[in-house]
């Protein structure tokens, strides 16, 4: 995300996050893994950079590496990071190459929410980040997608936006009330995901060009198969392009 940009980022705060990490490799990583959860974030290499950063804009979350430069460890920059400022309450979440005990209560001490291990998984930073920052923390990944549904066996313009392994958020022209039961049948891969749902919410949507709403799901009843379907299709959509850390 481009400096110039980061106002854009003030209308919604809760959504950037910062990433303080002088590797570029582990910089693009983490980057890459915020974007596809749908947050923004913007990299710095020292510690110099993210204090100067934080007098644009005040982050919901800052991630940081075990060695952050060249003078600065993560706790001495968390410290140095909290002086600076008194009323920012962003949590930090450390990412250490190895486990070491005393290193990690060093950073607990000064106030770092979480430190994790290398390599890092998909899931436990997505678990991790939402219980951070979200008033209602989800537990498992949604990714955006584009995939063709049926609902209630009816072909229509019906589309998965979201998946998750727990529901789906669906953009339809023929939205069903809150609180309906209903199936759904989504073209995943090679395959058919099939499960009985509610919608637990709607949306209208006034852009849409073809005039839908969307329409928000939770699975009710899905066999461990599809769920294992589902898992390793936002596994494999999730690692598209980058290396794990």
């Amino acid at each position: 995300m481009e400096l110039k940009n980061i106002e854009a980022c003030t209308a919604d705060r809760r959504q950037f996050v910062l990433v303080v990490d002088s590797n570029d490799r582990n910089q693009q990583f983490l980057s890459t893994l915020l974007q596809r959860f749908k947050y923004k974030p913007y990299a710095v290499k020292t510690a110099k950079e993210a204090l100067a950063l934080t007098n644009i804009i005040s982050p919901a979350l800052v991630v940081v590496a075990r060695q952050v430069d060249a003078e600065n460890d993560a706790p001495r920059f968390i410290t140095a990071f909290r002086t600076a400022n008194p009323n920012c309450t962003a949590p930090f979440i450390v990412i250490t190459a190895k486990r070491d005990a005393a290193f990690e209560r060093d950073c607990l001490s000064v106030g770092a929410l979480a430190c994790l291990c290398a390599p890092i998984t998909f899931e436990n930073f997505y678990r991790v980040i939402q219980v951070a920052i979200e008033p209602i923390p989800r537990m498992t990944i949604r990714i955006s997608t584009n995939l063709p549904a049926a609902i209630n066996n009816l072909r229509r313009d019906d589309y998965v936006q979201d998946l998750s392994e727990d529901g789906a958020y669906i953009l339809t022209s023929a939205p069903y009330p809150r609180d309906t039961k209903l199936s759904v049948r989504i073209k995943l891969s090679d395959s058919i995901i099939a499960a009985d749902a509610v919608v637990i919410y709607l949306k209208r949507l006034d852009n849409d060009p073809n005039g839908r709403s969307g329409m928000g799901l939770r699975f009710l009843q899905i066999s461990e198969d599809d769920q294992q379907r589902i898992r390793q299709f936002i596994r494999s959509e999730m690692s598209k392009g980058i290396n794990p850390r």
